[in-house]
């Protein structure tokens, strides 16, 4: 059963959603970080939907599926260890929800530990994604303009942009769309 949606000032007043507090402030962050992986979402597909043609909107699927490839690569190995990476927060909620369905506690009144220590993982990756530091230098230029695009797309409904672009239908030539009319016309004139 997922939580209510609160604000940071409201308390949720039934325990069973919280092992160890009987009053728990829902944590804002988490809400906005899901709420920006949302926006960033959404400006990926208005990007793709609204470029000039297929060809430009198959090399903008592989630069942002080569982005996203080379996050997952800096995860492996020992590479993980050292670089810092940036940890997609609807999985990580995704795994928590998933993890807190059904209680902490059996009938008899015990704690479900297995399912404690699974929660105590997925959190604690959390703190291995903020251990090491950005080592680069920002490009506060490039981020403006990202956060412009963002914020101008993030509400947008991507299936009228997609519907509004010439690009994302297919375009038959002009000859045989011709010879298609020239047939159907000779097919009207015979009846």
């Amino acid at each position: 059963m997922p939580l209510p949606k609160a604000s940071s000032s409201e308390l949720l007043s039934t325990p069973t959603y919280n092992l160890f507090a009987k009053n728990c402030v829902q944590d804002d962050y988490l809400l906005q970080l899901l709420k920006y992986a949302d926006n960033v979402s959404t400006w990926v597909a208005a990007e793709i939907v609204t470029s000039c043609g297929s060809k430009v909107q198959m090399n903008l699927v592989s630069k942002f599926l080569f982005t996203a490839n080379d996050s997952l690569s800096l995860m492996e190995g020992e590479r993980f260890k050292t670089l810092p990476t940036i940890p997609s927060a609807h999985i990580l909620a995704m795994h928590i929800q998933q993890l807190e369905t059904g209680g902490f506690t059996m009938r008899n009144g015990t704690y479900k530990w297995t399912k404690l220590r699974n929660i105590a993982k997925v959190v604690s990756q959390v703190q291995a994604f903020q251990e090491n530091p950005y080592m680069f230098l920002p490009d506060c230029q490039l981020q403006d303009f990202l956060r412009q695009r963002i914020a101008f797309l993030n509400d947008a409904d991507i299936f009228t942009l997609a519907a509004d672009n010439y690009a994302n239908f297919h375009q038959k030539p002009e000859k045989q769309s011709r010879k298609i009319q020239d047939a159907l016309h000779r097919m009207k004139a015979m009846f």
